[in-house]
């Protein structure tokens, strides 16, 4: 059986060597991390290196490869997504080091007599000249956002995220080399290596295929009931059963994970339901029906009323808004204010807060450990009972004010996943919601066109393909159109174009057809504009 598969613990170090050149197949499933992905994974390696003084390994999880044993080609039959995160990681450091011998062993990790990782045909050309190359993640691709692909504009965007982590204060240039050096050591994977391409997809195929898919709501649900004495089981299911209704499966699960945070205060790895399970003793006779009647229930009801729209207060919609950003950070501090008693103004200035607070880490792009760390730091100031004007937690620090600026002035701002619901956000500032951007109702057009024909009247001001890329994505040239007017106004001229925003629905357009001409000078004027719109709202100061 050893002969038919192998199974290695492999340092990074090692894996992006000579011992190993990557190719994925042409049918391997698309580049989808995202930025939260990519900041959990450099935040996690961080942190463990921080906590063990960079002396204990790390495990980043598995590959399976299809390999022959004396030869260094692999095709990458799962592991895609953190393989490719990883040389984005090793390229970004490469670029920001200064150092040529650790440039060049960083270089090491990403070509040696090859590339490391060889992408699709597709992808090749797009990888090396963006990301493998000397110097390539300081690049920016030279064509309209809106031509890449999927899996191109993950790259693209966790490139940039990585580098803007890494190039921040937090990473000075000692710290930095001290990741190489970790990466390269401690970090490992637990590799799965099969002789025949064929077979390695057949067992992963196999994998999934005869995987049980519960839910993971159903999974805690089965696991926890299963502790439960017989004859209590029927009323813990009752509970759990009313609560799910309320609440859905999805949040269901969340709410677990909330709860174990406001008893625990502490982030954990482990599956939710073997730390609810043994922080609230479900050994003992009687502590499950206890637990899903005196903690999950009334933190159900809380969330759910959180849910339910009112025309007396403004606090459902303040969550409604944190949801749109983010649908889980923001819980725990909401639950932990809502079980503490206090009067009704405190209570809409700390939702105000909170959804500032929420919107703008996520604008400015820190990373998900980051964000939950604020927000248990937060509970804190509310279990010592701070008042809202003095949670320091709650601030906004011109240091993060100026990373959401930073990202809000980008030249590819409507690449970013956020970017419809910003423009949603700015338009409630102005005094109308839109409602989401949704394909037959509401659309985002680019005043001046990603493109036009040669003699077109945009020239004037847009004389090159590299002009218009300088401005046609940038927040200050973005607005709402219903769909039919976006078609309408397509490529039109701005003489021809400003009837169609005029007589639109939507604030955002109407502002913008009261001006005299569309230059490059009123699209940075408008971005700043805007971006001041929605400080303003935030009571944040430029």
């Amino acid at each position: 059986m050893h002969d038919y598969i192998s199974v290695s613990v492999v340092p990074l170090g090692d894996l992006f060597s000579d011992a190993y050149h990557f190719r994925l197949p042409y049918f391997q499933r698309a580049y989808a991390w995202q930025t939260p992905e990519v900041g959990r994974l450099l935040s996690d390696i961080v942190g463990a290196m921080r906590r063990h003084e960079g002396q204990r390994p790390y495990f980043l999880g598995k590959l399976m490869v299809a390999k022959k044993t004396e030869a260094p080609d692999a095709a990458l039959v799962d592991g895609h997504q953190r393989v490719m995160s990883l040389t984005l990681l090793f390229a970004v450091l490469r670029d920001l080091e200064s150092d040529p011998k650790l440039q060049g062993r960083l270089h090491g990790f990403i070509r040696g007599d090859d590339l490391r990782l060889s992408t699709q045909d597709v992808m090749a050309a797009f990888c090396e000249r963006y990301v493998q190359a000397p110097g390539a993640t300081a690049i920016d691709p030279a064509v309209d956002f809106e031509t890449l692909s999927e899996s191109e504009r993950n790259i693209i965007e966790n490139r940039n995220a990585l580098r803007a982590e890494l190039s921040g204060g937090d990473y000075t240039p000692e710290l930095r080399r001290a990741l190489i050096g970790y990466l390269a050591e401690r970090c490992c994977v637990i590799v799965s290596s099969l002789e025949d391409e064929d077979e390695a997809w057949s067992l992963l195929r196999t994998e999934e295929e005869t995987r049980v898919d519960f839910s993971k709501s159903d999974r805690a649900k089965f696991s926890l009931l299963a502790i439960v004495p017989p004859q209590e089981r029927a009323a813990c299911q009752t509970i759990w059963e009313n609560c799910e209704a309320a609440l859905g499966a999805t949040d269901m699960h969340a709410l677990l994970g909330h709860i174990r945070l406001l008893k625990r205060r502490r982030l954990s790895g482990k599956p939710v339901e073997i730390d609810i399970a043994d922080t609230f003793k479900f050994n003992v006779a009687g502590a499950g029906h206890t637990f899903l009647d005196t903690e999950l229930r009334p933190a159900a009801e809380r969330l759910a009323s959180l849910r339910q729209p009112s025309d007396t207060s403004p606090i459902p919609k303040l969550a409604e808004r944190c949801r749109w950003i983010d649908p889980q950070l923001w819980v725990p501090a909401a639950l932990l204010w809502m079980g503490k008693a206090r009067g009704p103004e405190e209570t809409l200035l700390f939702f105000k807060r909170l959804e500032r607070l929420v919107w703008i880490m996520r604008i400015a792009g820190f990373d998900p450990t980051k964000q939950h760390t604020r927000i248990l730091h937060l509970m804190g100031e509310i279990d010592r009972g701070v008042t809202v004007s003095h949670m320091t937690e709650l601030d906004v620090t011109p240091r993060l004010r100026d990373a959401a600026i930073f990202n809000l002035r980008s030249t590819s701002f409507d690449a970013k996943h956020y970017a419809g619901r910003v423009l949603r956000r700015i338009s409630i500032a102005l005094g109308q919601d839109t409602g989401p951007v949704e394909r037959n109702s509401v659309t985002i057009e680019h005043i001046l066109p990603r493109g036009y024909a040669p003699k077109s009247g945009w020239r004037t001001h847009f004389a090159s393909r590299e002009a218009v890329q300088r401005y046609t994505h940038r927040l200050g040239n973005l607005t709402f159109l219903a769909p039919g007017d976006n078609q309408q106004a397509d490529t039109l001229d701005w003489a021809q174009k400003k009837p169609i925003l005029a007589h639109s629905r939507f604030l955002l357009s109407k502002h913008v057809a009261d001006e005299r001409d569309w230059t490059p000078d009123r699209i940075l004027a408008r971005t700043e504009t805007l971006i001041g719109v929605l400080f303003k709202d935030w009571e944040i100061k430029l």
